[in-house]
C-alpha cells in the first residue's frame, strides 16, 4: 500500500486524558474520547519537529498553567522566565524556551571583529547552554535522527498555530502522546519524520545580520527568538554579521559564495537590509547569466527563495509579506518552507536612456535598456519623503526618532516640486487601484500573473498594445511609486491598501502641493486604521506596469541649444527615497517585474476563515472570560 493511503490510528493520553489520534493523507487529528468537541486538526505542513521522550514534557519542563491568583501578583523584581501555558492538551511554547540537544544543527559566523558583537555564535546546542534540569534530562530525549535503543513511550510534536487571526500572529505548540508500548511510538515518529523530510523545507540558509539598524537589537532578537526556533526544526544557519553598508550586495555578489550550498537567504534587519539582499541576489544572478549588469536587456529571475527577520524601524516589507510585523511570526513562516512571487521594481536613469518614440514603452522597443540603478520592493518616493529620507542622513545618531523630526520640518517647509510623469495605462481601464480586493490568501489576480509569466508572456497582466501613455503635469508635494500597499504600524493602510504582491503592477500615488492644512489631513489619513489616500480631492492613485518622470525646470536640449531655465522655483529638485536609500538621479524610468523574486511567506487568510494551522485547531474555552487570553494568549496586547 502506498505511503499517502496508509492509516495511523492509535490510542494515546494527552495530559493524563485517552484521546484517539488519526493521521492520513498528511492531517494529523487527535480527539478526547469523553468528548468529540476536543478536537484538534493539524496538517503535516504545520508541524516544525517531531521527537521522541522518556519524559511527558515537549521541553524538559513540566507543564505549567497560569493560575489567576499567580497573575494578580505583584511581579518580583527579577521575574522569572514566562511560565508556559497549557490549554487542555495544547500548550504555547515560547521560543527563547526551548531545550534542544548538541548536534541538532550547526551554524558558521562570519564577522569582522568588534568589541560590541560576540564573536562565537552558534545552534549547535551544549551541556553548558542547558539548564540544571535539561542536562539531567538530555539522555532521556531525542528530536532528530533515527530512533536508538530506549524505551521511548512519549512522541512530542511541536507544530505551528495562528492564534490570533486578528493580527495575524502565529505561535509554536507542543504536544506530547503517551503509549505504553514504544513499538507504537517508533512507528509514529517514522512515519511522521519521514512525511516531514518530504516537506522540502529550508534546511541550510545564509543569513545575514544587520546589528545597527533599527533599534540596534537584531542580535538579540535573533539570540532569543530565531535562534532556538531554527534548532529546534533542525535548520542550519550560516550567520554572518555585517559591519558596514552594502556589506550583503557585495557578498551575495561574490563568486566565492556558493550559493547553490543553501535552500534560501535571509536577512535580519529592515527594509534597507531587505533591499541590499535582493538587489545583491538578482545582482548575482545577471552575473551567473552573463547579463550586463548596468545595462540588462532583461532581468533574470533567481531560483533560491530569500526571507526577511523584521528588526528594522517600520518593517514595511514583512508587514505586507506576513501580515503582521511579529518576529516569531516571520521565523516560522521561514521555518515551514512556503513561499510564493514577489514583485520587484526597476529604477532605470530617463537621462542616459536612449531615445525613443514619444511615448513609447522602452520595454517593447527591443532596444538595449538604459542604465539600471536600483531595485526596490516596497516604495520609490519623491518630494515629501525623499526630503525625509536626505535630511535624516544628517541625523542618524538620533535613531529611529530621526524620521520624525525631518519630518515635522519638511512639513512646515511644506515645499513642493513641479514634475512632468508619464503613466502607461491598460486602455481598456480594467486595472483600478480602488477595486476594494486585497492581496490575500490564494490570491486569484497574483496566480493568474504567474501563470501568465511561466507560459513565457513578457508581461504579467496586458501587452504593450493594450496600454495608452497618460501625461500627468503640475506641482506635487510626493509622487510614490508603490510595489506594495506599503502598510505598517504607523501607517496602517499604506499608500494604497488594494496593491498586490505579485501581479507585475505597481500604484502610482500623486499627491498635489496644496495648503498646510490638506497636507495636515494626509497625514492623518496616513496614520488612519480606516482612511485611505484615495479618499482625499488631491491624491490620484494609478495602477501600471510602469512610468516615467522628468522633473521640470531641467535645461533641456532643443536642437542643439540650451533651454535657459524660468526661475529658481522651477529648477527646485527633490531626491528619491528607494526602500530607504537615497536616490541622487532624478528623472528616471520605472518598471515593474512580474514575481521577479520567491519569498518565504504564507498568505494573509482572509476574515472569517481559518485555514492550516489556524483557530480551528483549538478547543473552545470552556469561560467566557478566558477569550481574550485565548485568543492570543494574551500576546496581542
Amino acid at each position: 500500500m502506498a505511503k499517502e493511503h496508509e492509516v495511523l490510528l492509535n490510542a494515546f493520553v494527552i495530559a493524563k486524558k485517552r484521546y484517539r489520534v488519526f493521521y492520513n493523507a498528511g492531517i494529523l487529528v487527535w480527539e478526547d474520547e469523553s468528548s468529540k468537541k476536543a478536537k484538534t486538526t493539524v496538517p503535516i505542513t504545520d508541524v516544525l519537529s517531531v521527537s521522541v521522550s522518556k519524559l511527558p514534557h515537549a521541553n524538559g519542563k513540566q507543564w505549567m498553567k497560569r493560575s489567576k491568583a499567580a497573575a494578580a501578583a505583584p511581579p518580583p523584581p527579577h521575574p522569572p522566565a514566562a511560565a508556559i501555558v497549557r490549554n487542555e492538551a495544547h500548550g504555547s511554547l515560547d521560543s527563547d524556551r526551548i531545550p534542544v540537544l548538541s548536534g541538532s544543527t550547526t551554524t558558521n559566523t562570519l564577522a569582522t571583529t568588534s568589541s560590541n558583537i560576540p564573536h562565537n555564535h552558534s545552534n549547535r546546542g551544549s551541556l553548558n547552554d542547558l539548564s540544571d534540569d535539561d542536562r539531567r534530562e538530555a539522555s532521556d530525549y531525542l528530536d532528530a535522527g533515527t530512533i536508538q535503543a530506549g524505551d521511548f513511550k512519549y512522541l512530542i510534536l511541536h507544530y505551528a498555530a495562528l492564534v490570533c487571526q486578528k493580527t495575524n500572529r502565529w505561535r509554536v505548540r507542543a504536544v506530547a502522546l503517551h503509549n505504553s508500548e514504544p513499538r507504537l511510538v517508533e512507528l509514529w515518529y517514522n512515519r511522521l519524520s519521514s512525511d516531514l523530510r518530504d516537506q522540502n523545507r529550508p534546511k541550510h540558509l545564509l543569513l545575514f545580520l544587520n546589528p545597527y539598524g533599527g533599534k540596534k537589537n537584531a542580535l538579540a532578537l535573533y539570540e532569543r527568538y530565531a535562534k532556538p526556533l531554527f534548532r529546534l526544526a533542525g535548520v542550519d544557519i550560516n550567520l554572518i554579521i555585517t559591519q558596514r553598508a552594502q556589506q550583503i550586495y557585495d557578498i551575495v555578489t561574490s563568486k566565492s559564495i556558493l550559493l547553490d550550498n543553501y535552500d534560501g537567504l535571509v536577512c535580519c534587519g529592515g527594509d534597507g537590509t531587505f533591499a541590499e539582499l535582493f538587489n545583491g541576489l538578482v545582482t548575482r544572478t545577471m552575473l551567473d547569466c552573463g547579463i550586463d549588469i548596468k545595462h540588462p536587456a532583461y532581468l533574470p529571475k533567481p531560483n533560491i527563495p530569500i526571507g526577511v527577520i523584521p528588526a528594522g524601524s517600520t518593517d514595511t516589507v514583512a508587514c505586507c509579506l506576513n501580515g503582521t510585523t511579529d518576529i516569531k511570526t516571520c521565523i516560522i513562516h521561514i521555518i515551514l518552507g512556503q513561499h510564493s512571487g514577489l514583485d520587484i521594481s526597476a529604477v532605470y536613469s530617463a537621462d542616459a536612456a536612449t531615445k525613443c518614440d514619444e511615448g513609447a514603452s522602452p520595454a517593447g522597443t527591443g532596444r538595449p535598456r538604459p542604465q539600471l540603478l536600483k531595485l526596490f520592493a516596497s516604495a520609490l518616493s519623491y518630494g515629501y519623503l525623499g526630503d525625509i529620507a536626505y535630511d535624516s542622513e544628517k541625523y542618524r545618531w538620533m535613531g529611529p526618532k530621526r524620521y520624525d523630526y525631518s519630518g515635522f520640518k519638511k512639513f512646515l517647509a511644506n515645499r513642493g516640486y513641479n514634475a512632468e510623469i508619464v503613466v502607461h495605462l491598460d486602455r481598456r481601464g480594467k486595472q483600478d487601484p480602488n477595486d476594494g480586493v486585497r492581496c490575500l490568501d490564494k490570491c486569484a489576480r497574483c496566480r493568474k500573473a504567474q501563470y501568465g509569466r511561466d507560459c513565457g508572456g513578457e508581461r504579467a497582466s496586458y501587452e504593450d498594445d493594450d496600454t495608452e501613455p497618460l501625461v500627468v503635469r503640475g506641482k506635487f508635494l510626493m509622487v510614490s511609486g508603490a510595489n506594495i500597499s506599503c502598510s505598517c504600524e504607523r501607517s496602517p493602510q499604506g499608500f494604497s491598501p488594494y496593491c498586490h504582491l505579485g501581479d507585475g503592477l505597481l500604484d502610482l500615488v500623486l499627491v498635489r502641493h496644496t495648503s498646510m492644512f490638506n497636507n495636515l489631513r494626509l497625514l492623518l489619513t496616513m496614520t488612519s486604521k480606516t482612511k485611505k489616500l484615495s479618499e482625499l480631492p488631491f491624491v490620484e492613485i494609478y495602477r501600471t506596469k510602469e512610468f516615467r518622470f522628468t522633473a521640470n525646470g531641467q535645461s533641456e536640449t532643443n536642437g542643439g541649444e540650451i533651454a535657459p531655465a524660468i526661475s529658481s522655483e522651477m529648477m527646485r529638485r527633490s531626491k528619491w527615497n528607494c526602500d530607504g536609500e537615497v536616490l541622487l538621479d532624478t528623472n528616471i524610468i520605472v518598471e515593474s517585474n512580474c514575481q521577479l523574486i520567491q519569498v518565504f511567506r504564507r498568505g494573509i487568510l482572509p476574515a472569517g476563515t481559518a485555514g492550516n494551522g489556524g483557530i480551528d485547531q483549538r478547543a473552545a474555552a470552556t469561560n467566557p472570560a478566558d477569550d481574550k487570553e485565548s485568543c492570543c494568549f494574551g500576546l496581542c496586547n
